[in-house]
C-alpha cells in the first residue's frame, strides 16, 4: 500500500516574492587630487566581449569623508554613485 501526501496549492500570498539578481559587490576607484568642486564622470558598464552595456555621463560634487568622525579632521573628498535598476547614474 502507498500513502501519498496531498499537494497543497501554494497561496499567492504566503509565496515568496522573487529576489532581485545579485549585481555583485560594490566597486570604488581611487581618484588622486579629486577636488571638492563639481567634476564630470562618465561611467561604462562593458560585457565579457568588450561591448559597451550601459555609459552614463553625470556632474557630481565630492563632499568630504570623515572616517574618524565629524568632530576629527575630514578626510578626502569622495562621490558616491548609483545605477538605478533603469540603468541611471545618480549621485548619492
Amino acid at each position: 500500500m502507498t500513502t501519498e501526501t496531498p499537494a497543497v496549492p501554494e497561496i499567492p500570498a504566503t509565496s515568496t516574492p522573487p529576489t532581485p539578481e545579485f549585481a555583485g559587490p560594490p566597486g570604488w576607484v581611487v581618484v588622486p587630487d579629486l577636488p571638492h568642486e563639481p567634476v564630470d564622470v562618465t561611467l561604462s558598464f562593458k560585457d565579457n566581449r568588450g561591448s559597451t552595456v550601459l555609459q552614463q555621463s553625470i556632474t557630481v560634487t565630492p563632499k568630504p569623508d570623515y572616517p574618524n568622525g565629524r568632530d576629527c579632521a575630514p578626510g578626502g573628498p569622495q562621490a558616491w554613485l548609483t545605477v538605478t535598476e533603469e540603468g541611471a547614474l545618480t549621485q548619492r
